[in-house]
């Protein structure tokens, strides 16, 4: 048997001004025939694959391994040029019999609003309709009839913050061995809900979403069905099909995967009310870190999350802290690679005053003034050993500890979400002896930094990842959808055939 694996995956935030050109894929992880010699021995989505194919015994076909960090539209140029590297080996790989893709589910392009949908839909006219093709995808996709139409099954994660990857690679590479085997012949339905639910809501541990998760386990115990997909969304993609996606797949047996769907997207319904954002404006949750009698207190400021595409470079609640005189305070990051040269420049144990933050656009608060002392300056390199991305190396660029009064800012070259308390301890910061921690991040802080933190403060800071969605001005998303238009819907008196048309 001859596998093909691969991914092109990018979660595209469509109110950035920030393009993805291919160098940004580049700069981040670009791999073709070093697939396989990169990922072996890892505990990644693409390890997961590598390693169930190889105990089987199939032969593994190499694409491309691709992904840049989150940002604006993928430029034209860049998608065509990934998809022809994905797409050349399965071209020149005589009696293929399997294709095993990452697919993230919320990547958009300066023409694809769908360009995951189009993945699969090249391959396929390429393999034709008896080749299974499988994709795993990101808990946040946003997935297209397109997408259940061309692939044969599509497995999301079941954790946000995402710590499962290699566990759904490994039950998505299984799946295709069955495929192959003669044991399953799947049948995939979808229903969407008119919902569409901010990220900070979309935490799987945590209610309301564990409440679906349980249901969709259940579902799983039926051995009729193969998998069960519950899609939170992502709802910062200005789409017509953006929001939340119930995905079953059963063996041969449609009516019972769209019963199925139909149930788990009725649940959804049910507890839309539980999924509304609770967050504390700025001042309000500053003060409330300072009155603490201990910490480690986190702010989480999800309108700045790198991972969701947003600048990083947010100025709204470093200001506030350094307003309120807040002490023993660690902030990270700042994105900053025009503050980062000034600082390199003047050395260790320089004081200045800089401008601060601010620099990408008008959304993430101006940028700001602040004086302080150049602590320590890094290459930026560390090793996480979290419960994330555990072993492969990450890459901040140039890296500054800039202490400003109480607060140690870590001002970066390059944007990144911090999932792992070894960014801190790699720039000499102890984060369990920190009063108030401040991470860019919506949810997948949450991994490393819960177990640490008296309490996790969820700050209503502005920016272009923010929970406040009806601050956002949707053109092409689908309407009437919850929350955005409670009059239009009526929500006990929705119209039927809005909630009714069917979806498979």
């Amino acid at each position: 048997m001859r596998v093909a694996i691969g991914s092109i995956s990018h979660e595209t935030n469509t109110f950035s001004n920030v393009l993805t050109g291919f160098n940004k894929f580049e700069e981040n992880l670009y791999l073709r025939a070093d697939i396989i010699m990169t990922f072996k021995g890892k505990h990644v989505i693409a390890s997961a694959f590598i390693n169930i194919l190889e105990a089987e015994g199939f032969e593994i076909i190499p694409t491309v391994w691709a992904s840049a960090t989150p940002s604006g539209l993928v430029t034209d140029d860049a998608y065509d040029h990934l998809l022809a590297e994905m797409t050349r080996p399965i071209k020149e790989t005589s009696g293929l019999d399997g294709v095993l893709l990452h697919l993230h589910g919320a990547m958009v392009t300066q023409s694809h609003d769908d360009p995951e949908g189009d993945i699969l839909e090249t391959i396929r006219t390429i393999i034709g309709n008896a080749v299974p093709i499988i994709s795993t995808l990101d808990l946040h996709a946003n997935v297209t009839e397109k997408m259940v139409r061309n692939a044969n099954v599509l497995v999301g994660y079941d954790t946000y913050p995402h710590v499962d990857g290699y566990d759904r690679g490994i039950e998505a590479a299984k799946l295709m061995v069955k495929i192959l085997q003669g044991n399953l012949k799947p049948s995939m339905a979808m229903k969407k809900p008119p919902m569409i639910l901010s990220t900070q809501k979309q935490k799987t541990n945590y209610y309301p979403m564990n409440v679906l998760f349980n249901l969709a386990h259940k579902i799983e115990d039926d051995e009729r069905i193969a998998n069960v997909t519950v899609s939170g969304g992502y709802p910062f993609a200005d789409l017509e099909f953006a929001g939340v996606t119930m995905v079953v797949t059963s063996n041969n047996n449609l009516t019972l995967a769209q019963e199925k769907a139909n149930q788990l997207a009725d649940l959804a319904w049910k507890l839309r009310r539980d999924f509304l954002a609770d967050i504390v404006p700025p001042r309000e949750a500053v003060a409330e870190a300072i009155a603490s009698p201990e910490g480690p207190i986190v702010l989480a400021d999800h309108a700045d999350n790198p991972g969701g595409g947003s600048p990083c470079d947010g100025t709204i609640i470093l200001k506030t802290l350094l307003d309120m005189k807040a002490e023993n305070a660690v902030l990270a990051v700042i994105a900053d690679p025009d503050a980062v040269n000034k600082l390199v420049k003047a050395g260790i144990g320089k004081t200045l005053t800089i401008k601060l933050g601010g620099k990408t656009d008008k959304l993430h608060g101006p940028p700001i003034n602040v004086t302080g002392t150049v602590k320590l300056i890094s290459d930026g390199t560390f090793l996480p050993n979290g419960p994330m991305s555990s072993g492969l190396e990450s890459h901040l660029g140039k890296t500054v500890v800039f202490k400003c009064s109480g607060v140690d800012v870590i001002v970066t070259e390059k944007r990144l979400q911090p999932t792992d308390l070894e960014l801190y301890r790699s720039l000499g910061i102890d984060p369990t002896k920190k009063k108030i921690i401040v991470v860019k991040s919506a949810v997948h802080f949450r991994a490393a930094h819960e177990p640490i933190a008296k309490k996790i403060i969820e700050v209503d800071a502005p920016g272009i990842h923010s929970a406040r969605l009806s601050a956002f001005k949707y053109k092409k998303l689908r309407r009437p959808i919850y929350p955005l238009d409670v009059e239009m819907l009526g929500i006990a008196e929705l119209k039927r055939s809005f909630w009714d048309k069917p979806s498979s």
